[in-house]
């Protein structure tokens, strides 16, 4: 049952990512070019066991054949062991690949509650949140997403701790929760990682995570890691993930941006109508209308928009001046 240890060295994996990551946009990337694995955005384990699941479960619905297409994985997030313990039975019902559980969101609400990224403080409830995950998924894999520490690396306490949890696989993100989003990812110490895990738990998988781009992979995977996360480089790089035929985001045409554009405004609405807030689709918006002649008047008439219609509206003369 652990897909993990089935990938050959090199696979790519889609980041999960709060607000991004849902179905319709999974899906958008892989008819891109497929990962070889996938992630939902992160999911409250308190919330999906509450009296009141809706807002959890939104965030676990799949899209049709996504299951039987390639692995995804359920990840999760909380403080509490009996949570996740049910949380990860309830997403193993639900036929997803693994169970990831995020241990490096660096947002203070988040970490505030004792979860994400305040586990790097708190490594004995870490254990005993992966042992619970364990129990609750039964026998599908259970793989841990971090950071390499709090305000400074703490590569062989913290990582060389989550190792001893003997995890199917382990994401690095190459910077601390300090740095948030700020400053390089340090892969040296996502090196250090993978030296740990040779000594301490060789069957573990190691993904590396932070700055990836199609032109850097090779040089990132020379650190040893068996697998590289991207996730803000997808924004950048649609087609990132292609095996062949690949080309640059920067050489797709106008068409093909303003195409693709139209698409995840159509197939968002579909999903979602009225049960997801339309405005959260404008962080794309910088992603399509980059490149091209005209692209800043365009997305400045595209934020000024308030629903899906309104948006389509404004394209249409686009479209129709490309055809």
């Amino acid at each position: 049952m652990n897909f993990w240890s089935l990938l050959p060295r090199g696979f790519t994996v889609l980041a999960p990512m709060e607000d991004v990551t849902d179905h319709v946009y999974r899906r958008l990337v892989c008819d891109q070019g497929e990962p070889d694995v996938l992630m939902t955005e992160f999911t409250s384990a308190e919330i999906l066991c509450s009296s009141k699941p809706e807002r959890a479960l939104q965030r676990l619905v799949v899209g049709e054949g996504e299951l039987t297409r390639r692995p995804l994985v359920a990840q999760i997030w909380g403080s509490d062991p009996m949570a996740l313990e049910k949380a990860a039975r309830l997403c193993a019902e639900r036929g997803f690949a693994g169970i990831d559980i995020n241990m490096g969101c660096p947002v203070k609400k988040i970490s505030r509650k004792g979860a994400c990224s305040a586990l790097i403080r708190f490594p004995a409830l870490a254990a005993e949140l992966i042992e619970a995950t364990k129990i609750g998924a039964g026998n599908l894999p259970v793989s841990v997403k971090t950071r390499i520490g709090w305000s400074k690396p703490e590569t062989d306490q913290w990582c060389g701790h989550l190792l001893e949890q003997r995890l199917a696989a382990l994401t690095v993100h190459g910077r601390t929760v300090k740095q948030k989003s700020e400053g390089m990812a340090d892969w040296h110490e996502i090196a250090r990682v993978v030296a740990l895990r040779d000594t301490k738990a060789p069957a573990t998988k190691i993904i590396g995570n932070g700055d990836l781009t199609r032109a850097n992979s090779a040089e990132k995977l020379a650190s040893g890691v068996d697998g590289l996360m991207f996730g803000r480089g997808v924004f950048a790089d649609l087609g990132v993930f292609r095996r062949e035929g690949y080309r640059p985001y920067s050489s797709w045409t106008e068409g093909e941006k303003i195409a693709l554009m139209e698409r995840h405004l159509t197939d968002h609405f579909r999903a979602w109508a009225s049960t997801k807030d339309y405005h959260q689709l404008k962080k794309f918006f910088k992603n399509y209308t980059v490149g091209f002649e005209g692209c800043l008047v365009l997305r400045e008439m595209l934020m000024q928009t308030n629903t899906t219609f309104e948006a389509l509206e404004v394209l249409h003369p686009w479209r129709t001046r490309l055809r």
